[in-house]
């Protein structure tokens, strides 16, 4: 009888340590639960369901199980009129769409896209949308080999043609030391972007790897002058991760960061190029009393940068900075050479496209 009865201890013994693991098990279950249902920092560039955005097996010659690589999910419909396409959760910009005043920040590649009656002057000639231009438009204006970009060094020359493409060394997106376009900017769609500092491409303004930035969160659609993205800019020349050193990693002399090669704001003689990356406080003979005084409230058709940028500036006083999206769109505009305004017209009218900062010409 005492055998039976340790018996008997020794498996209510082995149950309860068995209960004892299940309840923990349990408590650790309805604590991961408890978190996830209430909102976060944490939050992964891209929501949805995978099916939005991928196929279940490879679909040539896309990888990634992408549905038409980036233009896949980027322009799904050139001839429609929704700049944003929302599947489900998923929200995903359109760089190429016909919506009446619904260019995104970096513009719209409707004006240069082969299906569309394009003008090349207008924008870029990225692969899969429109033609490489002939010589000398083949190669960016301004281009220098092997120039310092986050991650190692440019290519040290731009092969004959070679085309522009979304991302990796001939783009603009992902992390330029790697060629292959969808090699570069892997993972980034889902990184946590809570905080852009520019250490990884997913954690990047805009996958643009290096580059810090305040991102709005419609692209700037319906964009006001105290809602709008934060460009990062820098006049000390001493950092890779300002707005304009993305553009001056392929357009290198025209930014006078020694790492680009460029010597001066404005090039070898006075006024040979519009300088970037240089703060109003800085123009000859100073800001007071000067001509750019007087744009003071921050304007959505010439946008100002600031040093450590939050996306809610409404002032623009002696510390805003000149940019390259101060003048152009990334992708494609209306105007040529990629301007956010009709250059042509542009002097007529105080606070109207080179007027907006040029406050003193015009009428």
């Amino acid at each position: 009888m005492g055998k039976g009865l340790r018996a008997k201890d020794g498996e209510r013994g082995v149950k309860w340590k068995d209960f004892h693991t299940l309840c923990s098990v349990f408590c650790a279950l309805c604590s991961v639960l408890l978190i996830l249902s209430f909102p976060s920092n944490i939050d992964a560039r891209v929501k949805g369901k995978c099916k939005n955005c991928h196929s279940m097996h490879a679909v040539k010659p896309y990888p990634v199980l992408t549905k038409g690589g980036c233009l896949g999910c980027h322009a799904q419909d050139p001839s429609g009129t929704r700049n944003i396409i929302i599947i489900g959760k998923t929200r995903i910009p359109q760089v190429i769409h016909h919506m009446d005043n619904g260019d995104l920040a970096g513009g719209n590649f409707y004006y240069v896209s082969d299906d569309f009656n394009p003008d090349y002057s207008k924008g870029h000639n990225v692969l899969g949308i429109s033609l490489q231009e002939q010589p000398p438009m083949d190669v960016p204006p301004g281009f220098m080999g092997n120039v310092v970009i986050p991650g190692g060094t440019g290519p040290a020359y731009w092969p004959q043609q070679q085309q522009l493409t979304c991302a990796g060394t001939w783009g603009c997106h992902g992390n330029r030391t790697i060629e292959n376009p969808y090699k570069s900017i892997y993972g980034a769609h889902h990184t946590d972007d809570s905080v852009i500092d520019g250490s990884t491409v997913g954690r990047s303004y805009r996958f643009l790897y290096g580059i810090k930035g305040k991102e709005h969160k419609n692209w700037e659609y319906q964009a006001t002058t105290d809602d709008h993205n934060g460009y990062k800019g820098d006049t000390s020349y001493s950092t890779m991760d300002t707005i304009s050193y993305l553009c001056g990693e392929c357009h290198t002399r025209f930014h006078p960061n020694p790492n680009l090669g460029g010597e001066t704001a404005v090039g070898d003689t006075v006024w040979l190029r519009h300088p970037t990356d240089i703060a109003f406080s800085s123009v000859h003979g100073g800001y007071a009393g000067s001509e750019f005084q007087a744009y003071t409230t921050y304007s959505l058709q010439a946008p100002v940068a600031y040093k450590n940028p939050t996306g809610r500036e409404s002032i623009v006083d002696m510390d805003s900075i000149i940019m390259c999206p101060s003048c152009h769109r990334a992708h494609a505009s209306p105007y040529q050479d990629m301007l956010r305004w009709d250059y042509t017209n542009s002097m007529l009218d105080r606070g109207d496209g080179c007027l907006t900062c040029h406050t003193r010409k015009g009428r």
